[in-house]
C-alpha cells in the first residue's frame, strides 16, 4: 500500500459494522522554511472500503481503523499523510497477526518503530488481541522540510478499542494501556527516494493536557 494511492484511502474496518510515555501541510511546492500556506482540502474524506487491507493483510471483522480527516487535494501533501496513515495501519496489522505480518519495519524508524515493536509484543500470543474501533481525526501537516521531511499531528480517540482475551471475547483493559484513551499524536516523518514516506518519531500528549487540549 506504501506510496499507492490507496493507502491514502480514508479506511475503515469492521463489519463495518481493530504511542510512547507523554510529552517528550506541504503546499503544492514544499516549502524549505517549514511554514505552510494554507491546505487545500476535499470536501469529505476518500471513499472507504468495506474490507481494510495493507500490504496483503485484510483486517479481521471486528477490527475498526477510521481516518475520519478530508484528504489534503494536492499530491504532495496526499503522499504525507499516506505515509502517516500506513505506519498506523501496519502497526496494527502487527499486532492482529501476532506478529506475523511484519510490514511495520518498513513504516516505521527510530522511537516510532520501538513503540510499535512493543505493542506487537504485547499481543504476541494468540490469547490475546484487540478488537473495537480507534478513531483519527483532526489530522494535519504542520510542517515541511526540504521536501524530504514533514512533522503531521492527528487525534486519537481509542476509548473503544480493547485489549481482549481472544478466548472469552472478555475485556482486559484498553489496547495500548500505556496511552491514554484520548491523545494528541505527533509525528516526524522522512521520505524515501521512491516518493513515499515514514515515520521516524512519535510523541503523545493526554486530551487533558495544555499541548493536546485540541482532541478533547
Amino acid at each position: 500500500m506504501r506510496g499507492q494511492g490507496a493507502s491514502a484511502a480514508v479506511l475503515a474496518v469492521s463489519v463495518l459494522a481493530g504511542v510512547a510515555a507523554c510529552g517528550s501541510g506541504s503546499a503544492a511546492v514544499f516549502q524549505p522554511s517549514g511554514s505552510l500556506p494554507s491546505q487545500p482540502v476535499h470536501a469529505a474524506p476518500l471513499p472507504t472500503s468495506a474490507a481494510q487491507r495493507i500490504d496483503g493483510f485484510t483486517f479481521p471483522a471486528g477490527v475498526s481503523i477510521d481516518f475520519t480527516s478530508p484528504a489534503p487535494a494536492d499530491p504532495a501533501q496526499r503522499a504525507i499523510v499516506a505515509g502517516y496513515q500506513d505506519y498506523v495501519l501496519t502497526m496494527w496489522a502487527g499486532v492482529v497477526s501476532h506478529g506475523r505480518n511484519t510490514a511495520y519495519a518498513g513504516q516505521a524508524a527510530g522511537n516510532a518503530l520501538a513503540f510499535v515493536r512493543r505493542e506487537v509484543a504485547r499481543y504476541r500470543s494468540p490469547g490475546r488481541t484487540v478488537r473495537g474501533t480507534i478513531r483519527y481525526f483532526d489530522t494535519k501537516i504542520t510542517g515541511t522540510y526540504f521536501g524530504n521531511g514533514a512533522s503531521v499531528i492527528s487525534c486519537v480517540d481509542a476509548s473503544a478499542f480493547r485489549d481482549v482475551s481472544a478466548r472469552t471475547g472478555a475485556t482486559v483493559g484498553l489496547a495500548s494501556p500505556g496511552r491514554p484513551a484520548r491523545y494528541l499524536e505527533t509525528v516526524s516523518e522522512g521520505r524515501r527516494g521512491d516518493g513515499t514516506w515514514f515515520v521516524n518519531r512519535s510523541v503523545t500528549y493526554p486530551a487533558s493536557s495544555t499541548q493536546g487540549a485540541m482532541c478533547r
